[in-house]
């Protein structure tokens, strides 16, 4: 027995009257064609349990997430290997982040429309494609355009959470939000240090190999134990919008990932930067006209989703500060003012505790939303991801300071980040979540660009005549930064709703 919901005629989905509520009207239909107005939910009957939705959403978020930064130790190899220039190297991690950047909307509107699992599986297959090609390659050409195609899998996160919220209960999507939230962090920080084992002993080859193994792992999985969802929204695909969106972000992107090689002042890097600000204002333009927009520009003004867009820039700066500069720090030579003097892979593992403490912190904290609402967290989460960055900002030159810096990383990024996705859905029509966590995730994507670049900027200029390494002051300075980045957070702590309705049916 399938039941039909719908929004009733006259009331715009996604409304703050709707978020006010905290519900949606459901009402028994015939099975019919709806218009872009009308949300589509056929429920099915038996209830699905739990963790035969988690377990592969979470395995598949862990395989993208790890690919983010394994690449990094590879990446020397790879230059040696195929007689490539550092240029030419870098371009193998821009290309994945603007690609992932530029195509993790259009994911999540495909998902839905076509549905969110078919679109998972999608993305997942292009994924291990594009890691099949980087492991035959004969090129380093090769392997930036296998890295270009896994970078269509930007899309998993956002697709997983609307997956949860469409088939769980309000509360187990909360605690499985909050799991496979941590598989962001947790992914990023094992990333580098399995990354280095795995080259150092199978070169770059077995890396991708191994990405290529766990993609059909996690493709099997979620084919197999996934449900088939079944909430739709009728449309086609804006590809203005979308051609607009790719550039609008990757343009700016690759000028900022590039900026510092080409220099801030080239005609490259400026060309790009205004080719990004045109699409992004072109952008604008045609989705406020389209019948069937990428991006509902009403819905990203909703009180919940621009204060996890919000939220998800500061902390996630942040956040991209320690990913960044807590590695480094530990592989500069004892001869410079703060380093440890450690290689890649032991440096990795100075990340360990912000792994472990995001693993633990996001599914206790999506657990606890029924409990304690939804400020708490966005509190506690951004208290402890500033405290942290001050921490390490007075004792980097510590082992121990990087740990417990790092831990208190996790920590905030394990609570904070459970909470985005529970506000986004609440807000957000069923059929139109995928759009709306895909732009919540790209903010993460954009905020990590950003931070990396300004981390750099300090460093540079702050490097002395002479010197091959920055001062130590340098890096305490971009950790403050950071910390009062992420602490702005707590600005917007006030319009956060301190509950939300837990009970029922998550598609509501």
């Amino acid at each position: 027995m399938l039941r039909l919901c719908r929004y009733p005629s006259g009331r715009q989905p996604g409304s703050d009257d709707d978020e006010s509520r905290g519900r949606y009207t459901s009402v028994p239909e015939s099975r019919r064609d709806l218009q872009e107005s009308d949300t589509a939910i056929l429920r099915p009957a038996r209830p699905v349990r739990s963790a035969r939705v988690i377990a592969p959403l979470l395995a598949a978020g862990l395989t993208y997430a790890t690919s983010q930064t394994s690449i990094v130790p590879a990446l020397p190899h790879i230059q040696r290997a195929m007689d490539a220039s550092p240029a030419e190297g870098a371009w193998v991690i821009t290309g994945f982040f603007v690609s992932s950047a530029a195509l993790t909307v259009i994911a999540g509107r495909l998902g839905d429309m076509f549905g969110k699992r078919r679109a998972l599986l999608t993305i997942l297959g292009l994924f291990g494609l594009g890691a099949l090609v980087c492991a035959l390659a004969t090129s380093v050409t090769m392997v930036i355009a296998g890295r270009i195609v896994m970078g269509a899998a930007g899309g998993v996160f956002p697709l997983a959470y609307s997956l949860l919220s469409d088939q769980l209960p309000r509360d187990r999507a909360a605690f499985g939000m909050g799991l496979i939230s941590s598989a962001f962090g947790l992914g990023g920080a094992l990333g580098m240090p399995t990354g280095g084992l795995i080259t150092d002993r199978f070169g770059h080859g077995g890396l991708f190999w191994g990405t290529v193994l766990l993609t059909c792992l996690s493709l099997i999985t979620v084919a197999v134990l996934v449900p088939e969802d079944k909430v739709r929204t009728r449309g086609h695909v804006d590809w203005s919008g979308a051609i607009l969106i790719a550039t609008g972000l990757g343009a700016p992107l690759t000028a900022i990932s590039r900026g510092p090689d080409w220099g801030w002042d080239s005609p490259m890097t400026i060309g790009l930067l205004i080719v990004g600000a045109v699409a992004l204002a072109a952008l604008f333009q045609v989705e406020r006209r389209s019948a069937h927009p990428l991006i509902h520009l009403g819905e990203m003004a909703l009180r919940n989703v621009w204060i996890a867009n919000a939220v998800a820039f500061l902390v996630t700066f942040g956040q991209g500060m320690s990913f960044l500069l807590v590695p480094q720090i530990a592989q500069l030579p004892t001869a410079s003012d703060i380093g440890l003097g450690v290689g890649a892979m032991q440096a990795g593992l100075f990340m360990l505790p912000a792994s472990l403490t995001t693993l633990l912190f996001g599914p206790v904290t999506g657990a606890l939303i029924p409990r304690f609402g939804l400020r708490l967290p966005v509190i506690a989460g951004s208290l402890t991801t500033a405290t942290g960055l001050l921490v390490l900002a007075a004792l980097a030159a510590h082992p121990m300071g990087l740990l417990i810096g790092s831990g208190m990383m996790g920590i905030g990024a394990g609570m904070t980040f459970a909470v985005l996705p529970v506000l986004i859905n609440d807000a957000v029509p069923p059929a139109r979540r995928g759009a709306a966590n895909g732009v919540n995730t790209i903010v993460r994507h954009i905020a990590i660009a950003i931070s990396a670049q300004v981390a750099a900027v300090v460093l540079v200029i702050s490097t002395p005549a002479g010197s091959p390494y920055p001062a130590g002051s340098a890096y305490a300075a971009d950790f403050l930064l950071g910390a009062v980045v992420g602490g702005l957070a707590l600005l917007v702590v006030p319009a956060v709703r301190a509950r939300v309705p837990m009970s029922g049916p998550s598609t509501r």
